[in-house]
């Protein structure tokens, strides 16, 4: 009914694997799990850069003549029952076989009782220490597997037990590795952002989680999630019945506003949505939270706070906000009230504009067993020093989980690999140098961004810095705007238009458009206000050639190194990304010699022999590869 087909043995596979592999040159095929909650053809279109590396690691592995099974949970929810108002309940929780994908054996855990990605979970952080139904299908599906490695990429969508039920299941003890792309084990949120507004030193025993950010309902996310499959396939409470089913409550009452904003949108929708506050203008309605809207001074209101929140009704009928401001995504509606929102005055020792730095704070003792976050953030830890190897992809992620009390003996570091080169290569004529500059005929600077568009990718701080800037040094820059759910900031950069020597503006963009986006460009701008672990926009550029100006914080200046390859400013400091900028375009002729130092970032395969490498020490096997 959802898609699912084909048995669970893996026998016949693995024949099929070795002879590959005995062609590739490996005597000793692994078979190796690669658990992450999205779905890997979906790439980085869902998932962000995570899934992207995920699917590049297991094509990968596969072509070096590796078995790949591929687990996935928190998405899927297969409706057990249909009431008579057309809302659903999902059905048991199973591991599902989808078709194989490039070679790739997939499974998914439909009906999980962990909802991904990580905002739709965030008031119920319990839930993901354990679960008993659960960590048993997980542990059933991995004696069947019997994998040589099992190598978590994100564990949202499952529990921290589920490590362990999976390890239980295997006759002989698997390599079990994590691998730290965000803070999500120990930050329920997954970004270390307190309230969207300044990093988390402390999450104060689980006290300062609280309210953190409102997330949404996860009972109402799912049984939204398996609605939506209902009215896909034309399910009623009569096609749906597993024996003598009892009546559910009326759906009705399970905070129907919450729940017609979510029943209409698509995973990919309700992400953007929770990270942006957008919400598609197919299913917005007059009462329900819509576009996300930001002050003339671009600060940023909390805007997946707003919609998730869904606050109280206005006078007109219309939904209204904490901040008073009004909630619709239709036609005009976000530059209109942008244009007429009262600039919010923001103080300069506000959390939001301090800088932000890769100093690693003492954290208060614990006393006490704290809330329901501490207990699964000690859950989450204990979970990863169970692990025979934890690989962080930077040296701040390194030292930040360190001091989170993960074994420093099983922390490594190792940064990942990309496959973007390999589009570069077949692409090569769309990756190109731009012109020289002429001191006397100036032509503007090509800055580019790219990513998405939430608080933390730092898109509202570059306007903010941007507009700093005065007319004469602004007209000196052309500037690129390649961002996903950019729409609702568009209007600031359409303001600073006439200032500008150019301004184009993609709203996101498909991973083989990068050598098009990038060629000819001088600049890529990376301004994350958070600890981002590694971002793979800065690989992206430099497979272009482009050097990066980018924030010294999270993993960033692992990989730029000013007057090499670009150059650093202080993390959330818009006046000093402003006084970089200004640098710039008064000498842009350091862009050429900038660009004479960027060297193409770790190549996938490189990197995936590099994995192999580590699993077989892990497993005490001879590396004869």
């Amino acid at each position: 009914m959802f898609g699912y087909s084909g048995p669970d043995d893996s026998k016949s596979v693995r024949v099929r694997f070795q002879c590959g592999g005995t062609r590739m040159g490996y005597t000793r095929p692994m078979r190796i799990v690669l658990v992450n909650w999205a779905k890997i053809w979906d790439g980085a279109a869902q998932g962000g850069g995570v899934n992207g590396y995920a699917q590049s690691l297991a094509l990968e592995l596969v072509e070096q003549g590796h078995e790949v099974v591929y687990l996935s949970a928190g998405t899927a929810f297969v409706p057990g029952e249909v009431a008579a108002d057309g809302g659903a309940t999902p059905g048991a929780c199973a591991v599902r076989r989808h078709p194989d994908w490039l070679g790739v054996r997939i499974f998914e855990v439909v009906n999980s009782p962990v909802t991904a990605p990580a905002g739709f979970q965030f008031r119920e952080p319990a839930g993901e220490i354990s679960d008993a139904v659960l960590e048993r299908e997980v542990e059933a599906w991995a004696r069947r597997i019997a994998p040589d490695v099992i190598h978590f990429h994100n564990i949202e969508g499952f529990t921290a037990g589920s490590v362990a039920a999976m390890v239980r299941g295997c006759e002989k003890r698997p390599a079990v590795l994590y691998s730290l792309h965000n803070y999500h084990t120990i930050c329920p949120q997954a970004y270390l952002m307190h309230q969207y507004r300044e990093p988390c030193h402390d999450d104060l025993n689980g006290e300062r989680c609280v309210g953190c950010i409102p997330g949404v309902d996860a009972k109402v996310e799912r049984a939204a999630r398996a609605t939506a499959v209902a009215k896909e396939q034309g399910l009623t409470e009569l096609t749906v019945r597993a024996g003598d089913v009892k009546k559910r409550a009326p759906f009705a009452e399970e905070r129907a506003e919450e729940r017609s904003a979510l029943a209409g949108m698509t995973l990919g929708e309700r992400v953007t949505w929770l990270l942006s506050g957008k919400l598609p203008e197919r299913v917005c309605r007059k009462d329900v939270a819509g576009a996300s809207i930001e002050t003339t001074n671009g600060a940023v209101v909390p805007s997946a706070a707003r919609t998730a929140a869904l606050p109280g009704r206005g006078a007109e009928g219309g939904w209204t906000d904490a901040w008073g401001v009004e909630n619709d995504a239709r036609g005009q509606t976000a530059w209109i009230v942008g244009d007429r929102t009262v600039a919010k005055v923001i103080e300069a020792d506000a959390p939001e504009v301090m800088p932000v730095t890769n100093e690693i704070m003492a954290r208060r003792p614990e006393v006490g067993e704290g809330n329901d976050y501490a207990k699964r953030r000690r859950a989450m830890v204990a979970m990863l020093n169970s692990c025979d190897r934890v690989l962080a992809v930077s040296k701040f992620v390194r030292d930040r989980y360190e001091s989170m009390g993960v074994d420093a003996t099983k922390l490594e570091v190792m940064s990942i690999g990309t496959r973007v080169n390999r589009v570069v290569e077949r692409r090569a004529d769309l990756v190109f140098d731009p012109p020289a500059f002429d001191p006397v005929n100036p032509r503007a600077i090509r800055l580019v961004f790219m990513g998405y568009n939430n608080v933390y990718k730092g898109l509202s701080m570059l306007a903010d810095a941007m507009e700093s800037l005065p007319a004469h040094v602004l007209s000196r820059y052309h500037f690129f705007m390649f961002a996903q759910a950019g729409e609702s900031i568009e209007w600031r950069f359409r303001r600073m238009e006439p200032r500008l020597g150019g301004l184009t503006i993609h709203f996101g963009y498909q991973y083989y458009d990068v050598p098009w986006m990038l060629g000819g460009k001088d600049l890529g701008v990376v301004p994350s206000i958070w600890w981002d672990n590694a971002p793979q926009t800065v690989f992206e550029f430099f497979s272009c050639r482009v050097p990066v100006l980018g924030a010294a914080v999270g993993g960033i200046p692992d990989f730029v190194r000013p007057g090499e390859n670009g150059l650093l400013f202080r993390g959330n400091d818009r006046a000093d990304l402003a006084r970089q900028l200004s640098m710039i375009a008064a000498e842009p002729s350091i862009l050429t010699r900038l660009r004479a130092g960027v060297r193409p970032p770790k190549d996938i395969g490189v990197h995936a022999k590099e994995m192999v490498g580590l699993y077989r020490t892990i497993r005490g096997v001879e590396n004869r590869d």
